[in-house]
């Protein structure tokens, strides 16, 4: 008996275990990014722009503890069912987004669909 708790336990500590977590538990996700050469205030507004011009609904901007370092955004396209996040790291002069979504499909063809919208290097 002590010899099936040790595999129990071994089983999920090491992450065995998430072997059997259905497949639609895994989102697909799409991601890029740049250069960042601008502020953090011009980099959420062409983020913002990105977004719309993409198919998505800005729903939340969230800057860090010091704003001058960076801003997330996020952003969700309900009729497709998926989520876009991008990334402002004025700290480190570089942008991010990615895309998600719980059909690849659907991830896939808003990112090549999104790529025509990149800001390229702001």
């Amino acid at each position: 008996m002590k010899l099936f708790f040790k595999a129990l336990l071994l089983t999920f500590s090491t992450g065995l275990f998430q072997t059997i977590l259905p497949l639609k538990a895994t989102p697909w996700v799409y991601s890029t990014g740049g250069r960042l050469y601008s502020s953090t205030s011009e980099c959420v507004s062409e983020a913002r722009r990105f977004a719309r011009a993409s198919g998505f609904t800005v729903t939340e901007v969230l800057y860090d503890d010091n704003p001058i370092n960076g801003a997330g955004v996020f952003a969700i396209n309900s009729f497709r069912k998926a989520r876009l996040n991008f990334r402002c790291e004025t700290a480190y002069e570089v942008y991010s987004y990615a895309i998600a979504s719980n059909s690849n499909e659907t991830a896939y063809e808003l990112y090549v669909n999104s790529i025509d919208n990149d800001p390229g290097q702001i």
